[in-house]
């Protein structure tokens, strides 16, 4: 049976043309949100591989800030949020507070990062119709999610920015 297996395997990818095809090739590569040198940032790291990036940033509030996107035919850029101690007990409401006061803070960093207010306005004003975890539309398209992870040491908000 195993001799079987194998031959089947490689028939099966000749002829499924998923098998031998190209990734597909992006119009668009992630740009960086943040930069070092801007206020309140300590250390900062972005790397790019393809149609996916990391920025890493520890902000003097004592916030791990990691932004990871992927750019192609649609869109993600999820926003995670560490900070140290166990905040399981935090309700609901209170991460979906966080979420729109953390993008009102970075959108003050620099102009360039202006545009975050937006997502903070946003998110404040569909807030009572949002729950943690499950994405919400809130123009045609476009969805945010919320969600926390927490432990003993750590907990993470996540936001999670989607365009199809």
């Amino acid at each position: 049976m195993r001799y079987l297996t194998f031959p089947f395997a490689f028939c099966f990818c000749l002829i499924c043309p998923s098998c031998t095809s190209k990734p597909e090739k992006c119009k668009y590569k992630p740009v960086a949100i943040f930069a070092a040198n801007l206020p309140h940032i300590k250390q900062y790291n972005y790397e790019v591989q393809e149609n996916e990036s990391l920025e890493s940033i520890l902000l003097d509030t004592g916030v791990l800030l990691e932004v990871s996107q992927n750019v192609c035919s649609s869109t993600q850029q999820e926003f995670r949020f560490t900070v140290p101690g166990n905040r399981s007990h935090y309700a609901d409401s209170v991460w979906m507070k966080e979420a729109a006061r953390q993008m009102v803070f970075l959108s003050a960093l620099s102009p360039k990062q202006a545009p975050l207010k937006t997502w903070g306005d946003m998110i404040e004003k569909v807030r009572p119709q949002m729950k943690l975890g499950e994405p919400l539309e809130v123009q045609p398209g476009i969805t945010v999610r919320i969600d926390r992870v927490t432990g003993q040491d750590q907990s993470t908000l996540q936001i999670v920015l989607a365009q199809q």
